[in-house]
């Protein structure tokens, strides 16, 4: 008779959180069963079945479900949940299928990727609201999980967007950036709550906060209301786990560039239906150019309570102050709009330049799991950021003989800016016909309000560039004041149709309400509030069709559209419609080695159609009209990998073509429109393991940005472009054992020259970083 073995410690409760574990290469049961004693999770399984079956072990912080995929990988068997906390081992079928589950009682699938150990995202949220596995979202989607951000060290949004697939990453200034995919900005979810224009150009939270970023390109208007159609980036934050963890990470690198963080998170009550997590990191850091210098504080709590088994109420909170002086906006160019001969680390303002923000948000939401499988959540985000800047620029360009420019401007500036933001919904699933289908549902709406005044001095004339440091301080006078508002609101929809067990219909709506405004407020005279942009129920529809051609590989199509309010006016006095972007997006995705690796191939076309197209007939009009006769088209494919082809070895790789051009316009009509995006980019990176005895414990990656040449970021079509370039980034690390692990990073290992943005005469003109070095201690417990 085979006996059925039951590999568990008495006394340890089933934990869903990540644990740090060591387990040696050895038998797989011997494995299975230490990974139980560390977990406290049941695992069965037949102990004859297994018993010539070896693993390679591993080592980390990882969930007991990521943990039992890496000591299956490789193997003839996989693992079922049957329960909360309890997993069967069974060998896979001799066609390469699963065999039927046994006792299986499903749980919803899950998004976070924390513990995960993969660059695989199992499912994102970006979407549909609900997770949802990358084969059942009929757009492009990236998602940057935990550990590939813990691996390469990222820190900021740039550290971070600057890795995903088809981003194009512009620097306005040392503190915030702008977002571009496919020739478009992007727009912005906070943990699903969009955030109107809250992304480029905005200061954002260090990454240490986030789980994951999901990012969904092309056209998003179903769950997003207006925005460009280049897409959105999803920002998820960690959870509090119902079993203890805890991390410190201390690094420091190239420049004095030094930063400690940390994450610990527990249950706060016997029966765990209380967690708490806490994350607080202070950095404090130099820039290879000369003179700048940031300190900046994050903290981060959050609580969960489980009101009922079934209903979840969610509670956050989050402040980063950041400091930086002597922030770079760049270099100027020379007056014939080729670039500075200068070395990399000329900064060209003077010390007492600032920027500094502080940033809170407050969020909440509570979420009911119903017994037919159905859930309800909603969600209410309060963010508020408060910015001040004084600031020092050159006027024109550098005059090739002199060095000098003709003069530098300076102001002072301070904005109090406030977010509030609502969406709830309602999903599950439902029967008809004789198959089952899903339904989302669902309403959001947000207040963006922005207070601002600022104020000049006069300009220094004829200032040499070597002398910019010393320009000299004025004392500013705020002598104008403005305040807008935007409200924008929509109920949406999404219908997925199991037409056949391969083809899944998806269609989706969404009607918006959107409504700017703004005045003068002091020191200017005030205002009353003036209309702007406004749009009322203004329809989105969403449309695809995803066919599964095989168990691992799926075909779909989409149509997508978003859209945008216009200010300008047509003759008859009235504001132009706004703006249609319209994708056609064609596809395939495929998960590999039982989910382990995930692959995507994507063709699309954008149409943005109803842009802004200067009145022939009014040529000579003070106020000139327009119609809505503009069009741009953005075409191209797209292709990525990430996860894990082999034991040991994780990657994340992206390919991108993209071309723009004006289809319809008075000046540029043929020509390229993002001429500040590269026509290809390549992305990679890679992380292997290694588990051989000889050289357990240790970790090599390696990695590159290739980048064909781009033009001014600003639009400037007579300035000097920046050829393609590549650029190598490279890391080596060692678990120490269980708790400790080291890591020096190298990025830009060949230190390559180049210019990373390129800008316009006076500014926005930005080297890459010159190669740097970063060391990195990490303890897990």
């Amino acid at each position: 008779m085979v006996a059925l073995v039951t590999a568990a410690v008495a006394g340890n409760s089933w934990a869903q959180g990540a644990r740090t574990l060591d387990l040696a290469p050895q038998p797989l049961a011997e494995a299975l069963q230490g990974l139980a004693g560390q977990t406290g999770i049941q695992i069965l399984f037949d102990a004859a079945e297994l018993q010539s079956a070896r693993s390679r072990g591993l080592q980390g912080s990882l969930t007991p479900e990521a943990a039992l995929q890496k000591l299956l990988q490789d193997t003839d068997f996989v693992f079922h949940s049957t329960a909360p906390g309890s997993y069967v081992i069974q060998r896979r079928s001799r066609s390469g299928n699963v065999l039927p589950e046994v006792l299986v009682h499903g749980q919803r699938l899950r998004a976070e990727t924390e513990g995960s150990g993969t660059y695989a995202a199992a499912a994102a949220t970006v979407a549909s609201k609900v997770a949802l596995t990358p084969r059942e979202i009929s757009q492009s989607v990236s998602v940057l999980t935990r550990q590939q951000m813990d691996d390469q060290g990222m820190v900021t949004m740039v550290d971070a967007l600057q890795q995903v697939t088809g981003v194009n990453v512009i620097a306005n200034d040392t503190t915030q950036s702008q977002y571009l995919s496919r020739g478009f900005t992007l727009g912005v979810m906070q943990d699903g709550v969009p955030s109107y224009s809250g992304l480029t150009a905005v200061h954002q939270f260090d990454l240490a906060l986030y789980d994951r970023v999901e990012v969904l390109r092309g056209p998003a208007g179903i769950l997003q209301g207006t925005s460009e159609p280049g897409g959105v980036v999803n920002l998820v934050k960690k959870r509090p786990r119902d079993t203890f963890a805890a991390a410190v990470t201390a690094s420091t690198g190239s420049w004095n560039n030094n930063r400690v963080e940390g994450d610990i998170t527990a249950p706060l009550n016997a029966e765990r239906s209380l967690r708490g997590r806490l994350v607080v990191s202070d950095e404090d850091r130099q820039y290879y150019y000369d003179r700048a210098r940031t300190n900046k504080w994050l903290a981060f709590g959050a609580l969960e309570y489980d009101l009922s088994p079934a209903t979840t109420l969610s509670l956050s909170f989050a402040a980063q102050d950041s400091r930086s002086k002597a922030p770079s906006s760049g270099l100027p160019k020379y007056k014939d709009g080729n670039f500075l001969k200068v070395d990399r680390s000329t900064n060209v303002v003077p010390d007492w330049v600032v920027y500094s923000y502080y940033t809170e948000e407050t969020s909440a939401s509570v979420e009911h799991r119903f017994a037919n499988k159905w859930v309800a959540k909603a969600s209410y985000s309060h963010r508020t950021q408060n910015s001040f800047s004084k600031d020092a620029w050159p006027s024109s360009g550098v005059n090739r003989a002199t060095g000098t420019v003709d003069a530098y401007n300076r102001s002072q500036y301070t904005s109090d800016d406030r977010r509030d933001g609502l969406d709830a919904f309602i999903n599950g699933p439902f029967d008809l016909f004789g198959r089952t289908h899903n339904l989302l549902l669902g309403v959001n709406a947000e207040v963006y309000n922005s207070r601002s005044k600022s104020g000049s001095a006069s300009t220094v004339a004829n200032v040499s560039l070597a002398d910019a440091a010393s320009l000299p301080e004025p004392s500013f006078t705020y002598t104008s004041g403005s305040e807008s508002e935007r409200a924008q609101s929509g109920v949406y929809s999404q219908l997925r149709l199991s037409l056949a067990d391969p083809v899944t219909l998806v269609l989706g709506g969404r009607a918006t309400n959107f409504k700017a405004k703004s005045r003068n407020v002091s020191p200017s005279t005030q205002s009353a509030w003036r209309d702007g942009a406004q749009a009322n129920n203004q329809f989105t529809p969403y449309g695809g069709l995803i066919v599964d051609v095989t168990r691992q590989i799926s075909l779909y199509g989409s149509y997508a559209d978003i859209f945008v309010p216009q200010t300008q006016l047509k003759a008859d006095g009235n504001a132009l419609d706004p703006r249609v972007g319209k994708q056609y997006e064609v596809g395939s995705k495929g998960e590999f080695f039982d989910g382990r690796l995930n692959a995507s191939l994507a063709f699309f076309n954008i149409r943005d159609k109803n842009r802004a197209y200067r009145d022939p007939a009014y040529p000579a009009a003070s106020t000139p009209y327009y119609l809505n006769a503009g069009e741009i088209e953005s075409k191209g494919w797209e292709a990525e990998v990430s996860g894990s082809p082999m034991a040991g070895l994780e990657l994340m790789a992206g390919y991108t073509r993209l071309e723009t051009r004006y289809l319809s316009d008075r000046t540029l009509q043929g020509k390229e429109y993002s001429i500040q995006s590269p026509r290809d980019s390549l992305k990679l990176w890679a992380n292997y393991r290694f588990n051989q005895d000889s050289l357990r414990g240790l970790n090599l990656g390696l990695g590159t940005i290739v980048s064909s040449g781009a033009g001014s970021s600003r639009g400037n079509r007579n300035v000097e472009t920046q050829g393609g370039y590549a650029v190598v980034n490279a890391l080596v690390g060692y678990q120490i054992d269980k708790n400790y692990s080291v890591s020096l990073a190298a990025n830009n290992l060949f230190d390559r020259n180049y210019y990373a943005t390129v800008g316009t005469f006076t500014a926005y003109n930005f080297y890459g970083e010159p190669r740097n070095l970063m060391l990195t201690f990490r303890a897990r417990y």
